[in-house]
């Protein structure tokens, strides 16, 4: 994945604000703004083909939906790993950011359970760009969780420290929620999902995090619901 965005990480919550959006004092020329454009068009047509076609696209059906020479396509991508990389981690923010702007709850415990119901459910409903997502989380971890679930440490962590959530918000923890949360999307973007299996994933991670379990029975069922 390639990081393009820029994350603004809170203790109450996670921002998305793209490089233009920032007001800056050197001002953006304005081939930097084409190749801005074009570099998004590319994305845009490349999300359009994996889509219709699977992650066995060619970069001349790329270049072609985006109606562009494949000289162009190589100026912006070397080849079709990192192009794949761009989409994924294209798609993994942009999720991440709508989610977190949807969900308007102050309650840490009701945000991270409807958010991950949401992800889940969208997961399901686009499994080939899920897919790509979770190819590259064996291969680079790191990008995946610094990058677009940076909004799951973030709010875990102000969980905590609002007293939310009573257990430690530690490596061990984030590890035994990621680890689930993972293993929930491969499941979900095999059609192995539904929604009695993702509201006991919810109630058994948010006991994980110190909810009592009758609550996290209802916050599970709720989240699901909605």
């Amino acid at each position: 994945m390639l990081i393009v965005d820029i994350f603004l990480i809170s203790d109450e919550n996670v921002n998305y604000m793209s490089a233009g959006s920032m007001t800056s004092s050197v001002p953006v020329s304005r081939g930097h703004k084409k190749r801005s454009r074009t570099r998004q068009r590319l994305l845009d047509a490349a999300l359009q083909v994996v889509a219709e076609s699977g992650e066995g696209f060619s970069l001349g059906e790329v270049s072609a939906a985006a109606g562009v020479s494949h000289g162009t396509l190589y100026n912006y991508f070397r080849d079709r790993d990192e192009l794949m990389d761009a989409i994924v981690m294209h798609t993994a923010k942009t999720l991440a950011a709508r989610l977190q702007t949807e969900v308007q709850t102050s309650d840490h415990a009701v945000r991270f359970a409807v958010i991950t119901a949401r992800a889940l459910r969208e997961s399901a409903v686009a499994p080939d760009t899920m897919r790509a997502v979770l190819r590259l989380e064996s291969q680079r971890r790191e990008q995946l969780v610094d990058g677009p679930l940076a909004y799951l440490h973030a709010n875990l962590v102000a969980g905590r420290k609002a007293g939310r959530f009573g257990s430690e918000i530690d490596d061990a923890t984030i590890d035994v929620v990621l680890g689930a949360l993972l293993m929930a999307l491969r499941r979900a973007v095999e059609g192995e999902t539904n929604d009695q299996y993702v509201s006991t994933l919810l109630e058994r991670l948010l006991m994980t995090l110190g909810i009592d379990s009758s609550e996290a029975r209802r916050i599970a069922l709720d989240s699901v619901a909605s």
